[in-house]
């Protein structure tokens, strides 16, 4: 038995072409691209991220206009039984978004900030010379081992004698090797940081001059790919970079950006 229609078919057309024509206007409209930063912040205090937020406000001259802020998931309650786990209060859209462009862009524009950066880390008398001194030295004291432990054996010297100045040549010996290691890591860390200076100097010349006057959707996908994340603490922020993969370096020092806290 056929089912009588729920609508007549001139309705149902006439609904039907209105549906195709939202869909076309729909594909035809400016759409809301997101959030510049979103999915890129998280909170240094509970470790939950900060998303993007639009309110309506008046502003200067009495012009109801939009306002963006980025809020710490922790400081909303009902995402926790009712009460919030973190105080770290929210951010302006208007500080944080030209924040992270300037500091992306002056990276773009100076990649040998990270290489300075490094440097001012670097212990005094890191250098290939130190590291040979070191080694020299590390040398030495194990020959000096050897030649102790070799009179012990012989009965030249008493067990009194032997075990604190064995005790204190190993110290000195683990303490040269710590040195030694870390003067290599430096070396190497060194050599990392170049291949990354390089990598951004080239990505700077791809991009081209005038980077820094891009559109919104343009910073987006540049910073998405330079930046890893930034942690908003109380008192500021730290920008952390993303790294070509590959390299030994596991992450670029953050750039810290003081925040206009009251």
């Amino acid at each position: 038995m056929p089912v009588p229609p729920l609508i007549e078919s001139d309705l149902y057309r006439a609904a039907h072409r209105q549906l195709v024509q939202n869909r076309s206007r729909a594909r035809m409209g400016v759409r809301r691209s997101g959030y510049l930063l979103q999915g890129l912040l998280a909170c240094s205090e509970c470790r939950y991220a900060y998303y993007g937020k639009t309110t309506r406000q008046k502003g200067a001259g009495g012009r109801v206009r939009d306002f963006i802020y980025y809020r710490c998931s922790g400081t909303d309650g009902y995402r926790f039984g009712g009460e919030r786990i973190c105080t770290n209060p929210q951010i302006t859209g208007k500080f944080i978004e030209p924040s992270v462009w300037t500091e992306v862009c002056t990276l773009l524009k100076n990649p040998l900030r990270l290489e300075h950066a490094f440097q001012k880390k670097v212990a005094v008398g890191s250098s290939p010379e130190h590291l040979e001194i070191l080694k020299a030295k590390l040398s030495k004291l194990q020959r000096g081992l050897e030649r102790l432990i070799d009179t012990y054996s012989e009965g030249a010297i008493e067990k009194e004698q032997f075990t604190p100045r064995l005790s204190r040549t190993k110290a000195q010996i683990a303490e040269l090797e710590a040195g030694i290691r870390a003067q290599a890591e430096g070396a190497d860390r060194r050599q990392e940081l170049q291949s990354l200076v390089d990598h951004f100097r080239k990505l700077a010349n791809h991009l081209g001059p005038g980077v820094e006057n891009a559109d919104w959707d343009r910073r987006r996908e540049i910073i998405r790919s330079l930046v890893e994340r930034v942690d908003i603490g109380l008192a500021d922020l730290m920008i952390v970079f993303r790294v070509p993969q590959g390299t030994a370096v596991s992450t670029t020092d953050p750039v810290v950006v003081k925040l206009p806290r009251p």
